[in-house]
């Protein structure tokens, strides 16, 4: 059994150390403390003496607070992506609706406030976008992450009317090739027609290094 570390009326950020409060399986003794904001909470003491917890949560949340009064999140890439995520699933006039909310893709209901999206996922990491790890499931965290947008077009939903398998390259039969085209910053760039399947994904290929290679 650990030995026992004297730790009342020691004080840890916010909190205070009243009294011992129960021992883990392994020994270890778990302190009640009283927070600055007057909860009491349980707490491992390693986890009080390593700096690790330093109040009931209500420092986390007052930091979160003064991060949007501080400095302006309504203005911020995050801010801004997390809104195009509530507009193409919940909004029917949006453009993206039809791909989103219009296919049954939803938010869940925690992230319709945005401070619960920033907890979850953090701010937006330059040169990354948010991306479903499962295309058929919706927005939530265990189904989200930042990643590269190379990544995110690599993984989109195949069009149902595309019967090449290749995101970005369809055959036109009225003159029968291959058409190629890639979304750069909402713009679709048409690259060129292609005789044969394999140079039409070569060219589909090259324009993916070349248009979101610096985002890999």
């Amino acid at each position: 059994m650990p030995n026992k570390i004297e730790m009342i009326g020691k004080v840890f950020g916010r909190l205070t150390v009243l009294k011992e409060g129960g021992r883990r399986k392994n020994g270890s003794i778990i302190w009640k403390c009283q927070c600055f904001c007057g909860t009491i909470i349980n707490i491992r003491g390693d986890h009080l003496r390593d700096g690790n917890t330093k109040s009931c949560g209500c420092l986390h949340i007052e930091r979160i607070k003064e991060l949007f009064t501080k400095h302006g999140m309504s203005e911020t890439q995050t801010y801004a992506v997390w809104q195009h995520i509530i507009q193409r699933c919940n909004n029917s006039k949006d453009a993206n609706y039809p791909n989103y909310g219009g296919r049954g893709i939803t938010v869940c209901k925690r992230w319709l406030k945005f401070e619960n999206f920033f907890k979850d996922m953090g701010e937006n990491p330059e040169g990354l976008t948010i991306e479903r790890k499962n295309n058929e499931l919706g927005y939530f965290k265990d189904n989200c992450c930042w990643d590269t947008y190379t990544a995110q077009r690599r993984n989109q939903r195949i069009n149902s009317r595309n019967k090449t398998g290749i995101n970005g390259v369809h055959f036109n039969k009225r003159d029968k090739r291959y058409c190629v085209q890639i979304g750069v910053n909402h713009k679709i760039h048409h690259i060129g027609h292609f005789t044969t399947l394999e140079q039409a994904t070569e060219a589909r290929q090259q324009a993916e290094q070349k248009y979101w290679g610096k985002h890999v």
